[in-house]
């Protein structure tokens, strides 16, 4: 059993929220429930996903039966200004909109202003993902594992949970799940890449983002949840 650190209690703030969001929770009353409806909605819901899956398999399916990556580049780009367009109207925050904006631009710079073409429009995710995983491998060398910190803030504890030597091995462990991932999209997709493959890339990325996205967060809640789900 895990002992909680004293003063632990769920707090509503933005900050808990948040944390619940990114953890894949949803709060009812005082408890917090993973399902598949909370799981969805942290993967922003069927249409958030359907909004990310479609340009990319759009340029994909374009770009493997006519090999014209202007085309290519073309509609994936419409289709994301589409989505980008659509959040500003619905007043999601508009920092999401900005970097999805910013990312669109320069996946379709490179793709066509490149030498590498069609397959230089993955660059872009391959920093996004040693960022994060580079990230996240830091906030478990410094001791500040970044899935120990989510759960901390939803459940108020601020950083004395950090003194539970369980605890910080447990998110230690989470933490390390999260950067396999996107060490693992890595280590599929660059071969790939410098291969030249642009249909084997492109379905490599489709099946390594949302599906396995969505698994990582299930197996942090199964590792977590004796401690998220404990009364202080």
């Amino acid at each position: 059993m895990i002992e909680e650190p004293a003063g632990g209690q769920p707090q509503d703030t933005k900050f808990a929220d948040a944390a619940a969001a990114r953890l894949g929770i949803r709060i009812e009353g005082d408890r917090a429930v993973f399902d598949a409806k909370s799981l969805l909605a942290s993967l922003g819901g069927w249409t958030g996903i359907i909004e990310s899956a479609v340009p990319p398999t759009a340029f994909l399916i374009i770009f493997s039966i006519w090999q014209n990556t202007v085309l290519a580049v073309s509609v994936a780009g419409s289709l994301s200004l589409i989505s980008i367009v659509k959040q500003l109207v619905q007043r999601k925050p508009v920092t999401q909109a900005i970097a999805g904006a910013l990312l669109t631009a320069i996946s379709a710079w490179l793709a066509l202003a490149t030498p590498g073409g069609a397959k230089d429009y993955y660059i872009p995710g391959f920093i996004t993902n040693a960022s994060y995983g580079s990230v996240l491998l830091l906030s478990i060398l410094i001791r500040f594992p970044l899935i120990g910190m989510l759960v901390g803030f939803f459940k108020g504890w601020g950083l004395g949970w950090r003194k539970n030597r369980s605890l910080m091995t447990r998110f230690d462990l989470v933490t390390g799940l999260w950067v396999g991932l996107f060490g693992l999209r890595l280590a599929v997709e660059l071969p790939l890449f410098f291969a030249g493959n642009v249909q084997a890339l492109g379905i490599a990325k489709l099946i390594l983002g949302t599906p396995v996205y969505a698994l990582c967060i299930w197996f942090t809640w199964l590792a977590s949840r004796s401690v998220i789900l404990a009364k202080p």
